[in-house]
């Protein structure tokens, strides 16, 4: 009984398919899986910690080839410290964070997710990174001091002048969120002091951009710093000049102790 007896219409003939049908419509399922695959790579952590691991090897590669791979990967694990004492103060504040980026002769960084209820809290977690930054250069010093090692007093040496430059108060810098809660114009000896770097140091990319992004400075609002009472201004003036002080005394010893390890070898 076939479906006119049903008086239905009966039913289209079926079509061959050639394989060039075939393999367009592979093409396109496997187009559109591999869309959502990707999609789904891009939400797991692992390829969060890849992007991580991806940027740090790339800096380590960058700058080996002035310094070596040695003092490459020491140098850079220890930015990596920085970065963790970030991370650490915005898991403590309840701040969700990105994964650790690296950019080449510029540092890493440590994305907030969340905005900071307090500038006190910003300037915790801007201050925990030279703070962490500092431990890990002195743990290098004191493998230097030990074992008359000048590699490692030279990773030191370098520490300490990253985490104290960093602390400029200019720009993107750590510095200019510690700094700000000390003044509204904290920016102003920030240009200063980032201008005098550049006298010393001579003019690099790196100095311009941080002294461009310094001039932001000037046109944003700081209505929350009305928050920070007189007693939170001490205490932080107090930890910031601290530390400034102590990264530069580090820096003194670390160099003299270097020329004497220098000098033993020769």
């Amino acid at each position: 009984m076939n479906a006119l007896e049903h008086g239905q219409p009966p039913a289209p003939p079926e079509k061959k398919t050639g394989w060039i049908g075939v393999a367009g419509a592979g093409a396109v399922a496997a187009a559109s899986k591999g869309k959502l695959l990707f999609g789904a790579l891009k939400a797991l952590p692992f390829a969060k910690m890849f992007l991580t691991a991806g940027t740090m090897g790339l800096t380590i590669f960058l700058y080996a080839m002035r310094s070596g791979w040695a003092f490459a990967a020491a140098f850079v694990f220890l930015i990596f410290v920085h970065e963790i004492g970030h991370a650490w103060a915005m898991r403590a504040a309840g701040i969700r964070a990105s994964w650790p980026v690296f950019i080449p002769f510029l540092g890493a960084f440590i994305s907030m997710k969340d905005k900071p209820q307090h500038p006190v809290i910003e300037a915790e977690v801007a201050f925990a990174g030279p703070v962490a930054g500092t431990a890990g250069a002195l743990v290098c010093a004191a493998f230097g001091l030990a074992f008359h090692s000048p590699f490692f007093l030279a990773v030191a040496f370098s520490a300490f002048f990253l985490n104290l430059f960093n602390l400029i108060p200019v720009g993107f810098l750590d510095g200019a969120r510690v700094a700000r809660v000390l003044s509204r114009r904290s920016w102003i000896p920030g240009l200063l002091l980032l201008g005098g770097t550049i006298v010393f140091l001579g003019a690099s990319p790196q100095l311009l951009l941080i002294g461009v992004m310094g001039l932001t400075a000037v046109f944003r609002k700081n209505d929350d710093l009305d928050l920070v009472t007189p007693a939170q201004r001490r205490t932080w003036a107090f930890r910031y000049f601290g530390l400034c002080f102590f990264l530069g005394a580090a820096m003194f010893f670390t160099r003299q102790l270097l020329h004497g390890a220098v000098d033993d070898i020769r």
